[in-house]
């Protein structure tokens, strides 16, 4: 099998660049991984280290040096510890969040009873002595007059170093999922750009032939005219002037997707009457047997484009008649205004065939159909021109197999 690289060149470099950010990300994060494990170690066994180093110095000071020399490691390190004597009551501590007795209160650290502790601010250094214990074994201290016990935890660098693959993970994660919004967007982008684009070459293919076709029905209608034709004839040629003009709108309809229509203050009233006469006078035509119901309140009028706006009574009545096929059904189409919130609230239903809960939920995506020979863009274009030109939105209400489909559309009210 032949593969066009120049055609799939495009494609083959996203995926080039998004396989190769997501490797390089990855390798990234486990490097940095293994080197903040490394460090990690290297503190804890730091902290160990310096802790044993503080036991072993306490044990060959003087005791009249004592308390100056442990006051100078304690303002000179950055490492919680408590230390304590044999009987548990704390002597000396750092870093705990506490605030350390002053010299003058001395006499509270050898009143205190570790069994019943009565003094609230050494009953929370005993409980940090406690936590410390959890994690690591205190190093015990023999002065030689007295012995001391030695509470330590980590230091502030090991513990953010242990909070630091959690971090890693969550940058890794919302890389991942920028980076999936990123390539939706740039992907519904592109479908976006070849929709607009085939519209509008298709509006251009038909402009050719319909200016042809106008100018020879005028020719026609005036020849008859001069000559006089049966009353079929004539009006063979009026309906087919005014399907031509309805086919000079549609291409209209084309030529603006992906344009900023003007919006203009419409009543949509004679919009869906327009477009259910149209239906109702092509029924022999068009093999209809269903009947269409029309019950439309008194509406105010809406910001809106009269030629989309019109595309989208179309496709759904159009898609109902599908949905009902051959057989009698009935169409029925309400407008009414919520007051409440503010909008124009317009039901279609119909006796057709209806959809399953899984087709609901997609229907409106690009390539969706129900029809076997459908293009599946009708109702995707109708929910862009209610969404996002209106600023309205549009939604599946009811639908069950052999029960039919209702669908909602809903427009603001300024």
């Amino acid at each position: 099998m032949k593969v066009n690289i120049s055609r799939n060149l495009p494609f083959l470099i996203k995926i080039y660049f998004i396989a190769g950010s997501i490797i390089l990300v990855i390798s990234l994060l486990i490097y940095n991984n293994n080197l903040i494990v490394r460090m990690q170690r290297q503190a804890e066994n730091t902290t160990w280290l310096f802790s044993r180093f503080t036991g072993l110095a306490l044990s060959r000071v003087e005791d009249s040096n004592n308390q100056d020399f442990i006051r100078e490691i304690r303002e000179a390190i950055d490492l919680p510890f408590v230390i304590s004597d044999s009987e548990g009551r704390p002597m000396v501590w750092n870093e705990i969040g506490v605030p350390q007795v002053g010299d003058d209160e001395y006499y509270r650290l050898l009143d205190f009873d570790p069994a019943n502790p009565d003094d609230l601010l050494l009953e929370r250094v005993l409980k940090k002595t406690a936590e410390f214990d959890r994690v690591n074994t205190p190093i015990a201290v023999d002065t030689g007059d007295i012995k001391l016990f030695i509470h330590y935890g980590l230091s502030g660098l090991a513990q953010e170093l242990k909070v630091a693959p959690y971090v890693q993970l969550g940058v890794f994660v919302l890389f991942v999922l920028f980076g999936f919004i990123g390539f939706r967007a740039l992907k519904m982008g592109e479908q976006r750009s070849v929709w607009v684009g085939m519209a509008k070459e298709t509006a251009h293919q038909l402009g050719t032939p319909l200016s042809s076709l106008l100018g020879w029905l005028e020719i026609m209608k005036g020849q008859i005219e001069s000559d006089g034709v049966s009353e079929r004839l004539s009006t063979a040629v009026e309906e087919a002037g005014l399907d031509l003009k309805r086919l000079n709108r549609i291409s209209s309809r084309f030529s603006k997707i992906g344009s900023t229509p003007n919006l203009e203050y419409q009543d949509i009233s004679p919009i869906i009457i327009e477009t259910v006469n149209y239906f109702i006078r092509r029924r022999p035509s068009l093999r209809i047997k269903s009947i269409i119901e029309v019950d439309l309140e008194e509406m105010p009028l809406i910001r809106c484009s009269r030629d989309l706006v019109g595309w989208v009574f179309e496709n759904l009545i159009k898609n109902a008649l599908d949905a009902i096929a051959d057989k009698d059904g009935k169409i029925e189409i309400k407008g009414s205004v919520n007051r409440n919130n503010n909008r124009i609230e317009i039901l279609f239903s119909d006796t057709g065939k209806g959809m399953s809960a899984a087709l609901r939920k997609r229907i409106f995506v690009p390539g969706v159909t129900t029809k076997e020979r459908g293009w599946g863009l009708g109702l995707a274009l109708v929910k862009r021109i209610v969404e996002e030109i209106h600023d309205g939105s549009i939604k599946v209400v009811q639908s069950q197999h052999g029960e039919g489909t209702t669908f909602l559309v809903i427009f603001p009210i300024d």
